[in-house]
Order: structure tokens, then C-alpha cells, then sequence
């Protein structure tokens, strides 16, 4: 299967939890940490990491409330969540010498690379969602359940990670943002040097 299809499941969810970037960050209750990306020269920054922003989830689940439904029937609530969410980006980007035409790049640089990192956030939310609205294992007793449960919950959390890594490969780390469907498309996180 391609990227394109293995993440099409999450794209549908994405459209679900619709929104401006604003709107996810508030949802969420997003924290940021930023940083001063101070390079010697503009392609510096070009050749610095991949991504140079990131956010980082606490994807967790929690088997609760599990009860006999009738003889041989064990069932219980599987719950995906997310915990604290932050987005690392940069507060600054600079280098010696820049010119008006250069911050303006510059800041619209930050911009997409926050955009991208909203995108992950959209993304783990999709997953939440997504996994939140499968049915939850029924199984002959406690034990059956409690093991069925928590391999639902391993099999929820390795989908987050496959589809973060999708995403990224999809729009590579940010550099292709436009490729992206729906909300998730944006500027391609480039830095264009010297002058146009």
C-alpha cells in the first residue's frame, strides 16, 4: 500500500476536528517552547535540521469500567487520550546581515514550520478520534479481556506512530506542505536566499 492510502483513514478523521490552527491549539491546550534559530548565513538555516520545529504528545489509552455482560460476555471501555501536547519551534530566525526582504522570509519560515507542527497535532487528534470510536474487545472472561484490551491499545498507539511518520514522509517534514490534503496543506517550510 502507498503512504497516500494508509494515511487516507486519518485524513477523513482530520476532517472531523476541522478547524484554524488557533482553534486546534486552543482545543488542545497546546504549550509551546521556543528557541532562537541564530544561523551564520541564510543557508545555514536551509541546511540545518530536516524539521526544525517539532511537537511532542503523551498518546496514551486506559482500560476501565470493565464488566460481565452476560455469562461468557467480558467487555470494559478502551479510552485513547492525549496528554500534554507541545509544540518545539523556533521564536527567531536570523543571521548576520539580514535585509527587510530577508525577516520577512524569515518569519513566514516560522510560520509554515508551526503550521507543520499544528499538522501533527491535527494528526494525533485524528488518531484519538479514530481509535476512540472502535468497538471495544468483548471477551469470555477478565483475563481474555484484559489481554485483548491491551493489544488493542499497543496495535491504537503503533497507528499513532505510522501516521506521524506518514505525514512527514508525505509532505517531507514540512518542505512539501503544499502536498498535504485539507487542513493539513500550507507553505512548504523553504527558505528561499539571496535575491528573487
Amino acid at each position: 500500500m502507498t503512504t497516500n492510502v494508509l494515511f487516507g483513514a486519518v485524513l477523513m478523521a482530520t476532517a472531523l476536528a476541522a478547524g484554524s490552527d488557533d482553534e486546534v491549539v486552543q482545543r488542545l491546550h497546546v504549550r509551546y517552547e521556543t528557541y532562537d534559530l541564530v544561523a551564520k548565513s541564510c543557508r545555514d538555516v536551509v541546511a540545518h535540521d530536516p524539521e526544525s520545529g517539532s511537537a511532542t504528545f503523551q498518546f496514551r489509552y486506559e482500560v476501565t469500567g470493565d464488566r460481565f455482560l452476560a455469562p461468557h460476555k467480558y467487555s470494559g471501555k478502551l479510552t485513547f487520550s492525549l496528554g500534554e501536547v507541545v509544540i518545539h519551534l523556533p521564536r527567531t530566525i536570523s543571521w548576520p546581515g539580514m535585509s527587510i526582504t530577508d525577516r520577512g522570509r524569515a518569519a513566514t519560515l516560522r510560520r509554515a514550520i508551526e503550521h507543520h507542527e499544528i499538522g501533527h497535532v491535527r494528526i494525533a487528534e485524528a488518531v484519538r478520534d479514530a481509535l476512540n470510536a472502535e468497538a471495544t474487545p468483548v471477551e469470555p472472561d477478565v483475563f481474555a479481556f484484559g489481554a485483548a484490551a491491551h493489544a488493542q491499545g499497543r496495535d491504537g498507539f503503533e497507528r499513532f506512530k505510522r501516521e506521524e511518520r506518514e505525514y512527514d514522509a508525505l509532505t517531507d517534514h514540512g518542505r512539501k506542505q503544499h502536498l498535504a490534503p485539507g487542513d493539513l496543506a500550507g507553505p512548504d517550510t523553504i527558505l528561499i536566499c539571496g535575491t528573487i
